[in-house]
């Protein structure tokens, strides 16, 4: 985790990663090209924005909203659009940056992007908001046995019970230093599978941080890591969904996803609240193309 800016409140950790707010004006792309994403059946729609090994930063159909929260190191709850400013386009942007960038450098890059492609202004306020803090369930601070640290190969994601293994990802493995400004990318494959019967995740080189931020789509609220583990783990969780399908004759025997979170890693999930620092969208503008 990345050294916060002290202005900043405890709950932007939620990403896992300190949000700068301030510009910095030397911050820019060696070459950047900003296109509309063109959707057709051989160009899935994906999210991830990173600088993959060698100092490519790609973000191949990403909306302008995931842009701010990777620049910003937010999550999507904490920016606020009420003028609906943002819309729904998607954009192609591949740059070029030295190969040992950093996380808060290249996030200033895409802020400056943002500010001289997209005419980009915000506002920060502080807010009060309901959240739930991420602890170690056990006194011993034990993960549980579906948490362990990864190994400095890639292990192939898990199926849930009853289905077969995923195959391989294509091509392998990134060789190098894949840098996720989103969460969402990673040099190893990891598999979801949500149904309204049952859930699994197999996430390979993960953070703690991480988990807290995708369990944001299932529990509806901002989720604070404070379990004080750092490093990149495995993590395989089955779960059963509060309102699994009644008829649903693949419905895994599973706990519910909080019981599955503290029995198989370890983890504690509680409610509370906390002064949130969120992000309001003023102006911006649709950019010309290049």
């Amino acid at each position: 985790m990345h050294t916060r800016v002290a202005t900043l409140c405890a709950a932007l950790a939620i990403a896992g990663a300190a949000a700068v707010f301030t510009q910095s004006r030397s911050a820019a792309f060696d070459v950047v090209s900003v296109k509309r994403f063109q959707a057709d059946a051989g160009r899935p729609v994906r999210g991830d924005i990173s600088v993959l090994p060698g100092g490519r930063f790609t973000a191949p159909s990403s909306t302008l909203r995931g842009l701010i929260t990777a620049a910003y190191g937010l999550l999507d709850i904490q920016v606020v659009d009420a003028g609906r400013l943002l819309g729904d386009n998607r954009f192609e942007i591949e740059g070029r940056t030295k190969p040992d960038v950093t996380i808060d450098e290249a996030r200033a890059m895409v802020r400056s992007l943002l500010t001289e492609r997209f005419a980009l202004t915000v506002h920060r306020e502080t807010r009060e908001l309901p959240v739930y803090v991420m602890t170690m369930a056990r006194d011993d601070r034990r993960p549980g046995p579906q948490l362990v640290p990864s190994g400095p190969e890639c292990a192939l994601p898990k199926g849930p019970s009853g289905l077969p293994p995923p195959p391989p990802p294509p091509g392998g493995p990134l060789v190098g230093r894949v840098l996720a400004l989103n969460g969402s990318a990673s040099r190893c494959g990891s598999l979801f599978f949500n149904s309204t019967s049952g859930g699994h995740w197999s996430l390979r080189e993960t953070t703690l941080a991480r988990v807290a931020e995708r369990l944001i789509d299932y529990l509806g609220r901002p989720v604070i890591d404070r379990t004080g583990l750092s490093g990149n783990f495995d993590v395989d969780v089955t779960y059963t969904p509060d309102n699994p399908a009644v008829d649903a004759s693949n419905a895994p025997n599973a706990p519910s996803l909080m019981t599955a979170l503290r029995e198989q890693l370890g983890l504690r999930i509680e409610p509370s609240k906390a002064p949130v620092e969120v992000l309001i969208i003023d102006s911006v503008r649709q950019p010309t193309e290049n």
